[in-house]
């Protein structure tokens, strides 16, 4: 009996799995865990914002179909601050299967099994209403607590031109779905050890939609820690919904272009027409009557 206590205390003390089971360990910190069911969020439809009269939403983001990979769109900038390379390219192949969301391609990060902190950025010039993206991930984490991360993927927003990040739940934003779904281990170096997460495998991808109301620098940020790796992290149909004011519209409909003020119209005034005096005709003149003879 003690070898049987002792083989499973190893277990979970060693266990370092890729994160592809469902079976669920319970551990006494669950309930303090404000984490979320991914599982729903596979093909959840993304709500529409809400927007003030005359200023409907518009959805903008980076199209990584509109490149050759392993090129980045315009706006995207990868840095790894920590590890090795690679760093975020665009990719039509792979793993975690399947590649895109919508072909060709999808922005993708490998989850290599040494501490490493890979971050993608793509900057955006005024405010917005809601975030929202699919991706598919399969990320180290444990196989005995479906709580608990090892390897780990969060969004970041900057809005001091990129100089300081925050976790998007820090800057004011509320996950509407796909929310994190593991907290980071503590003891195995990770740069993001003890925060909340995105780890284990999505099993394909799922949607996130954050509401946050703000502007700056959206960070795609992968960490892992010294041992053990994943298939890595694809990010794919972002769309970043602002409220654009309908141009020279007001705050109020109808919203056409406000009108400008017409003066008032002179009256020309009418020309007083002068009678025509029609001329009389000229009177012919009668013939002088001959003198008749005198009768005799």
């Amino acid at each position: 009996m003690a070898t049987l206590f002792a083989l499973v205390a190893a277990m979970i003390s060693s266990s370092r799995a890729i994160g592809q089971r469902i079976n669920r360990f319970v551990s006494p910190e669950d309930t303090n865990w404000d984490l979320v069911d991914i599982s729903s969020a596979s093909n959840a439809a993304v709500p529409t914002v809400s927007c003030p009269p005359c200023s409907p939403p518009e959805v903008i983001g980076p199209y990584f179909d509109n490149v050759i990979p392993p090129a980045l769109p315009s706006g995207c900038t990868a840095t790894n601050a920590e590890g090795p390379p690679p760093l975020w390219v665009t990719s039509d192949s792979g793993v975690p299967a399947p590649p895109a969301d919508t072909l060709p391609n999808a922005a993708f990060i490998d989850d290599p099994d040494v501490v490493s902190d890979k971050r993608l950025d793509f900057q955006f010039f005024t405010d917005f209403q809601q975030v929202s993206f699919r991706h598919n991930f399969n990320l180290e984490a444990s196989d005995l607590d479906d709580g608990l991360g090892f390897d780990g993927a969060v969004l970041e927003l900057s809005t001091d031109g990129g100089n300081t990040f925050q976790d998007i739940l820090d800057a004011g934003g509320v996950f509407l779905q796909g929310g994190y779904n593991r907290t980071i281990s503590t003891d195995r170096g990770s740069p993001i050890a003890g925060r909340q997460a995105w780890s284990g495998n999505s099993q394909g991808f799922i949607t996130t939609v954050i509401d946050i109301h703000s502007f700056g620098i959206l960070r795609w940020r992968m960490a892992s820690d010294n041992s053990g790796s994943g298939e890595g992290w694809r990010v794919d149909t972002v769309g970043i919904t602002w409220c654009k004011p309908i141009p020279g519209a007001g705050s109020t409909p109808p919203c056409g272009p406000t009108p400008s003020a017409t003066p008032p119209s002179t009256p020309t005034p009418t020309p007083t027409l002068s009678p025509t005096v029609t001329p009389r005709a000229t009177p012919r003149t009668r013939p002088t009557p001959y003198p008749r003879p005198a009768p005799r």
